[in-house]
């Protein structure tokens, strides 16, 4: 019998495009491709990857870093918790490195639960820095930390709702807020998405599509804000990017966000600098 061979050149979209372009299973197939460079954690222990990732805390009484749960470990989870200071610094906080740009149509998506909707602050997408006490300073206002950012946003301070924001290179006037009228539920997963689409020849501002999924994978809400079209604009599309995840408590009393699966992709293409 002959040797069966591997279908190597597959692995490329380019190829994958000659073969299955009109097939509704292309752009499952592409995600598999080697154009396309991808981080994915499931939190498998028995410790989180400090390789891989960036992990604080904004140092109040029993604020902690992310930690692999000890607890969930079918499937793998991490747990952030915030500590008691009812302050920035009962905080957590994941980050990656800045590999990303909006101009490589960068995804980032999440699985994940809180303990509490009480007097809380979660954020989830991308931002330009690792070390900022939350990426948005105040929710209602759209004012920021961060310079770029496109993120999911819960602060109970300013309403009970997930909420899409972005900044774009520090602008007074960032993106209107994406409304998605969905408030989280404690202890409860859903997964939430940020997808930055460039949408500038100028390479200077994106587009954000909010989708937010439940646990099943039932999408609830999509919705694209910012970019060409709109005068305020999401982050820029030439600006490195990290994945982001932060939790806020402000009531004193300590929250845990508990995260399944953090996934971020984007093309694959090689700059020489």
């Amino acid at each position: 019998m002959p040797l069966r061979r591997i279908a190597t050149e597959h692995r490329f979209s380019s190829h994958l495009q000659k073969v299955m372009a009109q097939s509704r299973l292309y752009r499952a197939m592409e995600y598999q491709s080697l154009q396309v460079a991808k981080v994915e954690d499931d939190f498998f222990g028995p410790t989180l990857n400090t390789f891989l990732w960036n992990v604080s805390n904004g140092g109040g009484g029993s604020a902690a870093n992310p930690v692999i749960s000890g607890t969930l470990v079918v499937n793998g989870a991490i747990e952030m918790v915030t500590g008691t200071a009812g302050n920035d610094t009962a905080s957590s906080d994941l980050s990656g490195g800045l590999s990303y740009r909006g101009d490589h149509g960068a995804v980032f998506v999440a699985h994940i639960a809180t303990s509490s909707i009480s007097a809380g602050k979660m954020e989830l997408g991308f931002t330009d820095a690792t070390a900022d006490a939350g990426a948005v300073l105040i929710k209602a206002d759209r004012t920021f930390t961060a310079t770029d950012c496109a993120l999911w946003v819960y602060d109970s301070i300013d309403n009970a709702n997930w909420e899409g924001l972005a900044a774009n290179n520090g602008t007074t006037a960032p993106m209107a807020t994406v409304e998605a009228g969905i408030s989280p539920v404690a202890n409860t997963f859903e997964w939430l998405m940020v997808e930055l689409i460039e949408s500038d020849d100028a390479n200077t501002e994106c587009a954000v599509e909010f989708s937010r999924f439940t646990s099943e994978g039932v999408r609830t809400f999509r919705e694209i804000g910012g970019g060409i079209e709109e005068t305020n604009a999401g982050p820029n599309a030439n600006v490195l990017l990290t994945p982001w995840i932060y939790v806020e408590a402000s009531d004193g009393v300590s929250k845990t966000l508990t995260v399944d699966y953090v996934g971020v992709y984007q093309a694959r293409t090689v700059t020489v600098t």
